[in-house]
């Protein structure tokens, strides 16, 4: 019997060792007695190395143990089931894998082994996670675009409903680029907005957002505010690092900022609205002083609040 089961192994893999798929077959008891020439090759396992173990010595430890749980219960009631799985290799990396699973069962319905076809996604991944990048960021600069923003604003006010705090909107223009731009030319312009976007970036904590929403103007989403008057505190520090001069091939620039802020749910209840008032707050705090920031709302409002509305 052991000698007809070798035979046909052997049978078997003289044909499913040219495919490009990786194929691992196991018993019933989910022994590996199978794997063919393109599972070597993934995962860096030859039969010798894996024959008569389970299947979870590839296991990578990011599905936890439901995620199986779910998967052999498709097996067992519908005899396959097929998605994306990640696993681990020979020599320790993680990969991920579009996996499928078929209880192949003799005459009498018992099952006799099972088969696993699989294929490495890891370019496609790739592929899909650099699409996503240049679908949500800005080029340029690498910080999240108009469309990202948009996604995470909403996102910060579903938590802060939840939560009952606040979550400011800073929106911030830079004063003078323009002039800045045209003397010294687009590549030292672009160099200075890489420039602005390291240095808000330095400025703001690790859960907030900076976004490049086109142009020279950006925006800061802070989450989690117990007050009005700390969205005025990051303010001031971006106003302080945009008041450094720059230093653009050789070139000395000075470049500020004028900074709009609303503050969620105080002046408003949706992106739309925050985002067009704090651009009208900024467009104040353009016109009556640059280098400033001011608050969309009602100054008495604000000032019962406890913040100023703005720079002293």
């Amino acid at each position: 019997m052991a000698r007809s089961r070798d035979q046909r192994w052997r049978l078997i893999g003289g044909f499913l060792d040219h495919t490009a798929e990786a194929i691992l077959i196991t018993d019933a008891e989910t022994r590996i007695v199978y794997v063919n020439r393109s599972f070597t090759r993934v995962t860096g396992y030859t039969l010798k190395d894996i024959s008569g173990k389970t299947p979870r010595v590839l296991h990578s430890g990011r599905q936890p143990a439901a995620y199986y749980a779910r998967m052999w219960k498709c097996i067992n009631e519908a005899g396959r089931w097929q998605g994306e799985i990640w696993n681990r290799r020979k020599n320790g990396d993680i990969y991920p894998e579009w996996l499928s699973i078929t209880a192949v069962r003799s005459s009498a319905g018992k099952v006799e082994y099972y088969l696993a076809i699989f294929s490495d996604i890891t370019l496609r991944k790739r592929e899909e996670h650099e699409l996503y990048d240049l679908a949500t960021h800005d080029v340029l600069t690498g910080l999240p675009n108009r469309f990202f923003f948009s996604e995470r604003f909403r996102h910060a006010m579903v938590r802060a409903r939840r939560a009952g705090h606040m979550v400011g909107l800073l929106y911030l223009d830079l004063d003078r680029f323009k002039p800045v731009n045209d003397a010294l030319g687009h590549k030292c312009g672009d160099k200075l907005l890489q420039t602005v976007a390291r240095r808000l970036k330095r400025s703001v904590r690790e859960e907030d957002t900076i976004a490049r929403l086109g142009g020279d103007e950006f925006a800061v989403i802070l989450e989690h505010l117990s007050r009005p008057r700390d969205a005025a505190a990051t303010a001031r520090k971006l106003l302080h690092a945009m008041a450094r001069p720059f230093r653009l091939d050789g070139h000395k620039a000075s470049v500020t900022a004028s900074i709009g802020i609303t503050v969620y749910p105080l002046d408003g209840d949706d992106v739309e609205t925050l985002v067009k008032r704090a651009d009208g707050a900024m467009y104040r705090a353009k016109t009556e002083r640059m280098n400033d920031y001011r608050f969309w709302g009602d100054p008495a409002r604000y000032a019962r609040a406890g913040v100023a509305t703005r720079r002293k």
